[in-house]
């Protein structure tokens, strides 16, 4: 693919003081074609002609074919790509797209399309959806690294330039731009962070502080800083989770103890049922208490539908949030219509129930995820491939949303706590794009 080789020539960046981006090969090629699936020896021709920078032949073969349409469309889709016929090939893709919402071709072939119109964030945020679904991807992983190193370098630059001619609006945006890129580099995060936190905008500061703390869950003097622009938001159920982490960095710790006791009585002060506010102060919980942790925090996401029939929950603090996470197939109930609100939950049932909402927010259609994709495919030392919720697993680990150990386990059997379940809420609260 020639035309798209000139167009993406190789940029070496290092970045400052912060660890760096390797340096990257940026080539393009067509996708490979697996074999397997194609018997169609016109549809191969047109592929190899594709390979070679030949469009107009490989139209040719490709009109030849008798492949499946979706086939066909992806075909089209990347020759007209190198024609630069742009509106013809996203309306190829779309279509093969509307077949498969899950073929990788199609979306990388759409993804490339953005590069080439230079709408760059678009096109990483397609490369970052896909490293995380397939992160065996090299193809994949070749862009999204390019993109990554070359955008963060030249906003980070952009920033540097700004803060010398103090044009503080300009310099902030283009940190928040670099971030969007590379949010790992947590100095960047930090001074994003820091920034809105003088400035008295606190919820901007937390959402950044947040950032940091994903890549650094023990980073102590961003908990701190967190936890009080929590107090000083009274969201005291955030505040209580963070204040709990800091004393397991710091057991008997008496600042972090009294701080605990004094907002459990400002916790109790808020109009809230006293079963929903003992959560935070528990160690673990169960399918009653997710059920109205995700009803709370995701209260305006979710539709209301006709109600499904439970049994169980009569007297239940949560019963409104049940119904409404059970009914959305968030959450599901028993074949005899229980839902066993006091059993504990483990960490693979709440990977389930987390899959469960990641799905129903998807397949309302306004709603995207800008989760970060891990740098390298993440395997879970103790999860086999054959267990059954693998796949959910492996996607949830590495789009970040749940965090394996110290020694690289899920635990799957292991209770899940107030604090587990807050951290993977806000990190996908964070996550949240409105596509309408």
């Amino acid at each position: 693919m020639r035309r798209i080789l000139i167009l993406m020539p190789v940029l070496i960046f290092i970045m400052v003081g912060c660890g760096g981006v390797r340096k990257i090969n940026t080539g393009i090629d067509i996708p490979k074609l697996d074999r397997t699936q194609y018997n169609d020896s016109a549809y191969t021709e047109g592929w190899e002609n594709l390979k070679a920078g030949n469009p107009k032949q490989a139209i040719k073969n490709f009109e030849m074919s008798n492949s499946a349409d979706e086939k066909l469309y992806i075909g089209f889709g990347y020759a007209f790509l190198q024609q630069n016929k742009m509106s013809l090939a996203r309306r190829n893709f779309d279509k093969a797209l509307e077949l498969n919402p899950d073929n990788i071709q199609a979306q990388f072939g759409k993804a490339i399309m953005h590069e080439l119109l230079n709408e760059k964030m678009t096109a990483f945020r397609i490369y970052s959806n896909l490293r995380i679904k397939y992160p065996e991807s090299t193809m994949v992983k070749v862009r999204y690294d390019y993109i990554k190193s070359t955008e963060t370098r030249n906003y980070l630059e952009k920033a540097h330039q700004y803060k010398r001619e103090h044009k503080t609006g300009k310099y902030i945006d283009a940190l928040k731009q670099a971030a969007a890129y590379s949010p790992e580099i947590i100095n960047i995060e930090i001074e994003i962070a820091d920034f809105y936190n003088l400035e008295g905008q606190y919820e901007k500061a937390a959402q950044y502080y947040e950032n940091v703390l994903e890549e650094f869950p023990d980073k102590e003097d961003i908990l701190v800083k967190l936890a009080a622009i929590y107090e000083e938001s009274r969201k005291f159920d955030s505040a209580v989770v963070i204040y709990k982490r800091l004393l397991k960095l710091k057991p008997g710790d008496i600042t972090y103890i009294n701080k605990i006791n004094d907002l459990k009585i400002q916790f109790y002060e808020l109009n809230m049922p006293e079963k929903f506010k003992n959560i935070f102060f528990k160690p673990d919980i169960n399918r009653e208490e997710l059920a109205a942790l995700i009803g709370h925090y995701f209260n305006k996401f979710l539709d209301t539908k006709p109600p499904i029939i439970i049994t169980d929950i009569g007297g239940s603090f949560a019963k409104e949030h049940i119904i409404k996470v059970c009914t959305l197939r968030i959450m599901k109930i028993r074949p005899d219509h229980s839902f066993d609100r006091f059993s504990t939950i483990n960490r693979a049932s709440f990977a389930v129930v987390i899959n469960g909402l990641l799905k129903y927010l998807r397949d309302k259609q306004e709603y995207s995820f800008k989760f970060t994709p891990s740098d390298e495919m993440i395997e879970p030392r103790d999860i086999s491939s054959l267990h059954k919720n693998y796949e959910t697993i492996k996607f949830l680990v590495n789009s970040q949303v749940i965090k394996l150990d110290e020694e690289n386990k899920f635990a799957p059997t292991v209770k899940v706590t107030p604090s587990d379940v807050l951290i993977s809420i806000r990190r996908i609260l964070n996550s949240i794009e409105d596509k309408r």
